[in-house]
């Protein structure tokens, strides 16, 4: 799309940011576009935020209204949906798990809500709780789609949308949990909150079929969604039990074979792991230090001067997903947008030399998430990175007394 069309399609989205009715821009942008690709909506949108005409939480409150009028006039990227069609591929599984979560909608969800609403007894109320917490399994489908999906929308300059679906899926996982402790807490259900979250978990399902999974096409090649497809199991999938083709084991079935037909069926064992690191206090072989660095109790992530990741360490037990293709990823685009400001301040002062250390934690559950931040410096206090170190501390809050080599 020339930029005068993109000025147009601008124009026409910022008419719903104005309040102007969706029926009456929707026919104005049908007679002026017809259809439209999903890489022109998303550069038009893109636009609006960079010149700060209009806010990133703006556009996610009229996300809604901007699917009603774009969803159905979205034409895909390329003409064929093979990749959707091919079973254990990463976009027919992600699809999957929408049909799988649509069915539950349509089922156990809507049944526990209907008893409820209809009698209010300890039944219903563990029927509707026991289908809320299935419902955030969710978080597996959204956290594959940030934390694998995004890099690459991001790379091809998309940077707008990724944003501000984040921003969504974290509106639905913030009412999901609230409506879980309420219940947890108390015999009365928010309603309100009980109706939309359901209303916004179905509109994501839209946004993502014909959104987001055509800008995916236009963005990444066979190699891309090979490391998508070896990294989405340590993420996790939902709503995807019984369904052909969508199954873990078919995921891994797809990866294993078009693996090894690329020459990439042993990522970890082609790395080079011979020859030595030498550091001022001693050396390494490269594989002694990358079982080490895996080794120690805590997750560890370096972002550089650049603001870019460069590196994570990949233990058994990470406490947030990590996968490699977060590798060159702006380090703004690796947090939800509400914790942006936070995560761009801290920086900052590091780089500025107002800070050289912050800690956060979070109490998860049983867990208690230690996460703290470090400024990397020379020896001519040049700044170098950020140090992020997680670990999850539950067990070394209970210690008492002492514990010694001496017994």
């Amino acid at each position: 799309m020339d930029e005068k069309k993109i000025q147009r399609l601008k124009t026409i989205i910022e008419k719903l940011h104005a309040g102007v009715s969706s029926d009456s821009v929707k026919q104005e942008f049908e007679a002026e576009f017809g259809t439209i690709s999903a890489e022109d909506l998303a550069a038009a949108e893109k636009k609006l935020i960079e010149d700060g005409e209009i806010q990133v939480e703006q556009v996610q409150k009229l996300c809604d209204v901007h699917a009603s009028i774009f969803g159905g006039s979205v034409e895909e990227i390329h003409g064929g949906k093979t990749i959707e069609q091919t079973p254990g591929h990463p976009a027919f599984v992600f699809l999957k798990e929408n049909e799988g979560l649509l069915s539950f909608l349509d089922g156990a969800f809507s049944a526990a809500v209907k008893a409820y609403k209809e009698e209010n007894t300890e039944r219903t109320r563990a029927d509707l709780l026991s289908a809320l917490k299935s419902l955030s399994k969710l978080d597996n489908h959204y956290s594959r789609k940030e934390n694998l999906f995004f890099p690459y929308l991001e790379k091809a300059g998309i940077t707008a949308p990724p944003k501000v679906m984040w921003g969504v899926d974290d509106e639905i996982r913030d009412l999901y949990k609230l409506l879980i402790r309420t219940l947890e807490s108390s015999d009365k259900v928010l309603e309100t909150e009980l109706t939309h979250v359901e209303e916004q978990v179905r509109s994501m399902i839209d946004k993502e079929n014909n959104i987001l999974m055509p800008m995916l096409q236009g963005c990444m090649d066979k190699d891309a969604w090979l490391t998508v497809a070896r990294d989405s199991a340590d993420i996790g999938y939902c709503f995807n039990g019984g369904i052909e083709g969508a199954s873990p084991s078919d995921a891994t079935t797809w990866y294993r074979w078009n693996a090894t037909m690329s020459g990439k069926d042993d990522f970890a064992s082609k790395q080079e792991t011979s020859g030595e690191v030498t550091l001022p206090s001693g050396h390494f072989t490269l594989e002694e230090l990358t079982w080490m660095l895996n080794t120690m109790p805590a997750d560890i992530t370096f972002v550089g001067a650049d603001d870019k990741v460069r590196f994570f360490s990949e233990g058994k037990e990470r406490v947030f997903p990590r996968t490699r293709s977060i590798i060159g990823r702006d380090v703004e685009h690796c947090h939800p947008p509400k914790s942006l400001a936070v995560v761009e301040k801290l920086v900052s002062d590091f780089k500025a030399g107002v800070k050289d250390s912050e800690s956060f934690w979070i109490q998860k559950g049983s867990k208690f998430i230690l996460i703290r931040y470090y400024a990397v410096r020379n020896n001519n206090q040049e700044y170098l990175g950020v140090l992020e170190v997680t670990e999850e501390i539950s067990e070394l809050r209970s210690l008492d007394g002492q514990k010694t080599l001496l017994g």
